[in-house]
């Protein structure tokens, strides 16, 4: 009984000074870490909108009237043309990211057990070139403005086979900033997939809603941080150092 509580103490004695030894190390790791970045360039930076389409911003769209009072409570439709018509002037780049699927979901797998595609089936939704699918006017860049448009996707995620990566890549894109519909869907998968390919990513929390409110806004407030930094429209753009020559 001696031999055995000698034997446990001594772990217990090495478990304490590895302990100690550990901890200055890690506390000292962290205080050396550098700061987030204040100010970025603009040239480095793109706005991710993600789908800014009829089915949400139209009133003759399916899920408008879930968003109606936010819209009228917030004027998160009106900030948004403002941030990118401000982010434009700065020379940032505008990426229109949105949802559509050929007229007989071929694409899709009906038998997927997961619901989200299953319920675009069963309400015949987002198929290209239809009303539902169309994009917001206010948002479409003018003949001077290099926005780019992607091709619709059919993965939640903006990144999902459209070839965003490589875009943003070739013209040496390092900051996105996300905003969009909705939240705690296509929104959070496109945010979690900029952080997991090594972008700096900004979630502009005025320039999104959920789905499912109250889970939304705790997401935002908890789990959105641990992957971008959750920021407001102007302190979003009051980031950003202009070009000094915008690129045409």
């Amino acid at each position: 009984m001696d031999r055995q509580r000698s034997r446990l103490l001594a772990r217990g004695i090495a478990a304490a000074v590895t302990v100690a030894m550990v901890m200055p190390s890690q506390q000292a790791g962290a205080q050396d870490a550098p700061s987030p970045p204040q100010r970025i360039k603009a040239e480095e930076t793109a706005i991710l909108l993600v789908d800014f389409q009829a089915n949400f911003v139209s009133p003759e769209g399916t899920w408008y009237p879930k968003f109606a009072e936010h819209y009228k409570k917030t004027r998160m439709l009106e900030r948004v043309v403002e941030l990118v018509k401000q982010a434009r002037a700065k020379g940032v780049w505008v990426v229109h990211i949105t949802e559509g699927y050929s007229q007989d979901y071929r694409e899709l797998d009906p038998a997927n057990p997961g619901a989200f595609h299953r319920n675009q089936i069963a309400r015949e939704a987002w198929k290209i070139g239809s009303k539902e699918a169309a994009y917001y006017e206010p948002l479409r860049p003018g003949p001077e403005d290099r926005d780019l448009f992607l091709a619709p996707r059919i993965q939640a995620s903006g990144f999902g086979g459209t070839g965003l990566n490589e875009i943003l890549r070739s013209k040496g894109i390092r900051n996105v900033a996300v905003a969009g519909f909705t939240t705690d869907v296509c929104v959070y998968a496109t945010v979690l997939s900029a952080y997991d390919l090594g972008y700096h990513v900004y979630s502009l929390r005025e320039g999104m809603v959920g789905f499912y409110g109250e889970m939304s806004e705790q997401m935002v407030r908890t789990v959105f941080a641990m992957w971008s930094r959750v920021i407001a429209n102007d302190d979003f753009i009051a980031m950003v150092e202009p070009m000094k020559t915008a690129a045409k």
